[in-house]
């Protein structure tokens, strides 16, 4: 007797190892379609009696309450503030080597809207306890400027911190706190074009991190600054300046 045959939708069966493929593609499929809410959490307290008025304020809020090591390693800090200069909070960004620290300012500028920030303050030390900002400080300074003015939000200051001072780009009416961008002297132009042949031999499998850092333009910017000072500090040639930074970021 032949075995009646039920009309049923076409049935797939896998076996464990197909169908434990098939879950990893429908994930990776369910993935494109969700989007994520940037939480920001409020992890620590730290009491500062009064309002932000002047850099000195927020020279006493680093040292004595942020900044650990501050000979040791460079730090990164924005503090973010209200309309009254009240300060919503800070966010400790970056730590990294003796004489360098990444900065996203992509994300800096997500977490300062997100914060409803109307005025931020970046900070970093120097370890060496030199206060003269670099070409690196001033082209991060207007790159951070750029990015927080599509939301109306003001970069009041970038203040460097050392042991025994500060330097203040306000205070020092620095180009940079208002985006200026200086014009390139024919030896900064052949400096840049020299960096340039440099960096474009830089790969993902020879220099990670610097690659990995270079995706992005204000990435690129930061690292071209970073051999440039180098250069011009160092005295040496870009070629020999790129694998030393490397190293350093690699022992972050």
């Amino acid at each position: 007797m032949a075995y009646k045959a039920t009309i049923t939708k076409p049935q797939m069966v896998f076996d464990s190892e197909n169908y434990s493929e098939l879950e990893k593609e429908l994930d990776a499929i369910e993935a494109q379609f969700k989007v994520r809410e940037i939480e920001i959490t409020f992890n620590k307290e730290a009491l500062f009696f009064g309002d932000i008025k002047a850099s000195v304020d927020v020279y006493s809020f680093l040292k004595n309450r942020i900044l650990k090591g501050i000979e040791v390693q460079e730090h990164f800090i924005a503090i973010f503030l209200s309309q009254a200069n009240k300060i919503i909070g800070y966010y400790h960004h970056s730590t990294g080597t003796i004489n360098a620290t990444m900065v996203d300012v992509e994300l800096l500028t997500a977490v300062a809207v997100k914060t409803l920030a109307k005025a931020v303050i970046i900070s970093h030390n120097h370890p060496s306890g030199n206060l003269t900002p670099s070409e690196a400080d001033r082209s991060l300074t207007r790159n951070v400027v750029k990015a927080l003015k599509f939301f109306d939000i003001t970069l009041l200051d970038h203040i460097i911190v050392t042991k025994n001072g500060y330097y203040s780009f306000n205070e020092r009416a620095e180009s940079s706190i208002m985006g200026y961008v200086p014009k390139l002297s024919p030896q900064e132009k052949k400096l840049r074009e020299e960096i340039l042949r440099q960096l474009k031999r830089v790969t993902a499998a020879n220099a990670p991190n610097l690659f990995e850092m270079m995706q992005s333009p204000q990435g690129y910017e930061q690292v071209e600054q970073l051999v440039i000072d180098k250069v011009l500090h160092d005295q040496m040639v870009p070629a020999a300046v790129i694998p030393m930074l490397e190293t350093e970021f690699s022992m972050i």
